[in-house]
């Protein structure tokens, strides 16, 4: 079994070949007794296009037994899943836990989601573990994802919390809460009294302005582009989390929120700007595979000349023209997989890159560290240590360059395995001279 952190993927095929599958998750707390569980089966913008594929204690099942919440008690669930039955317009299987009362999810003492196989002879796949510790205010959890991407189904460690109980949870994927009625009022409401006391002659007086506000796009109205279009000049664009494919144009002054999400195609460029005014904030931005012998395939990000671009917390993975701030020569390898690692142990790794500007790094896996920290512009050799992870567990994650408000991500993969040597030492993974 394979142990993840917050934000680790995997292809499922990787983690096994069937295709029935089985959630539980367990809460533990001391004061917190009762939590609702719910698997949100949402289209390809994150909405809830159709309620039965909402499974939590009321519906348990969604529609042809694709998703069935199979066991339930206060702290605990299970959700049984069969992938070859979800229908082609669910795009992600959302898994959460809402506190029922009040108290905050800093108040959990621990958590475990497991992901396995279903069926009488099932095996435990992979393990997400987490804490109180790792939450502040929120009421509600989005613990993990299973996810379509490039034709294939994929799991997410997810670890989200939300601000908000089960009702908001709704609210957030498009879903409606049915109510009752209000009941009438017993008495009326006072009635004001006819003539007001003069405010006393110190008193200023206050005239009030309304101050005009941005308008806000939550929902997506088809595609992402098609979105894009219909907002108008000053809004602020909020994108739904998860996965949003492009390519896109932002051909008006706007503010495009991912609040985490990502926007990605096989070729770039996957964003174009072609406006002054633009803000991209607390975004990832991916060109997936670029086809090399296509030009402008590996460009992440585009932003045309005289436009200019406000960059709030984005990351790419891929190049960016037209930003002078982090514009330039960047040498990074496209991907580095570590191999076999020894578990427990101190594993070494060097590779060389090259940047035409000073950047923070780091990397975004439990256990693993770099040296140093920061980078001066020019050719520079990074140490990558492997530290005290336990056996069987996948790495996933990226290394993050930063400057500029900007984080060119490299994904970073590995595997700790018992049989592999003792700690490697000083391995060059990926040298400059002759790289592909």
């Amino acid at each position: 079994m394979q142990s993840f952190v917050r934000g680790q993927r995997a292809k499922i095929s990787q983690l096994s070949s069937s295709r029935c599958l089985s959630v539980e998750i367990a809460l533990s707390s001391a004061r917190l007794t009762v939590f609702d569980f719910v698997c949100f089966g949402v289209d390809g913008i994150g909405t809830l296009s159709d309620d039965r594929y909402m499974v939590f204690f009321n519906q348990k099942t969604a529609p042809d037994g694709c998703v069935t919440l199979e066991e339930l008690s206060d702290t605990k669930a299970r959700f049984s899943i069969d992938l070859d039955l979800v229908p082609t317009h669910i795009a992600r299987l959302v898994f959460t836990a809402s506190i029922d009362g009040t108290g905050t999810m800093s108040e959990l003492g621990s958590g475990v989601l497991t992901l396995n196989e279903a069926g009488a002879s099932s095996q435990a796949l992979l393990e997400y573990r987490f804490s109180g510790a790792d939450f502040k205010g929120e009421g509600a959890l989005m613990l993990g994802e299973i996810y379509r991407k490039d034709g294939e189904w994929r799991f997410w460690a997810q670890g989200q919390g939300f601000a908000g109980d089960l009702a908001a949870l709704l609210k957030f994927f498009g879903g409606q809460e049915v109510e009752s009625a209000a009941p009438p009022l017993r008495y009326p409401p006072p009635a004001p009294p006819l003539i007001q006391p003069p405010p006393p002659i110190s008193a200023p007086a206050v005239i009030s302005v309304p101050i005009p506000t941005a308008p806000v796009v939550s929902a997506l109205a088809g595609t992402l582009q098609q979105t894009l279009a219909q907002a108008t000049a000053g809004s602020v664009v909020t994108l739904p989390r998860g996965e949003h494919q492009g390519p896109i144009v932002i051909d008006k002054p706007l503010v495009l929120d991912g609040a985490g999400a990502v926007i990605w195609a096989q070729n770039g460029p996957v964003v174009i700007v072609q406006s002054v005014g633009v803000t991209l904030r607390d975004l990832e931005i991916e060109a997936t595979s670029p086809d090399k012998s296509t030009p402008h395939s590996g460009i992440a990000l585009w932003v045309a000349p005289n436009m200019g671009a406000q960059l709030q917390n984005v990351r790419t993975r891929g190049e960016i023209l037209g930003v002078a701030s982090v514009e330039g020569e960047w040498r990074l390898p496209p991907s580095l997989d570590l191999g076999e690692i020894a578990p427990r142990l101190e594993n070494t790794f060097e590779i060389q890159v090259e940047t035409p500007h000073a950047c923070e790094i780091k990397a975004s896996i439990a256990g693993v560290s770099l040296l140093p920290s920061r980078l001066e512009s020019g050719r520079q050799k990074i140490t990558i240590r492997v530290g005290n992870v336990g056996a069987d567990t996948f790495l996933a994650g990226n290394l993050e360059f930063s400057t500029g408000g900007v984080a060119r991500t490299v994904p970073l993969s590995g595997r700790t395995a018992a049989k592999a040597r003792a700690p490697v030492q000083h391995l060059v993974l990926w040298e400059l001279d002759g790289a592909a």
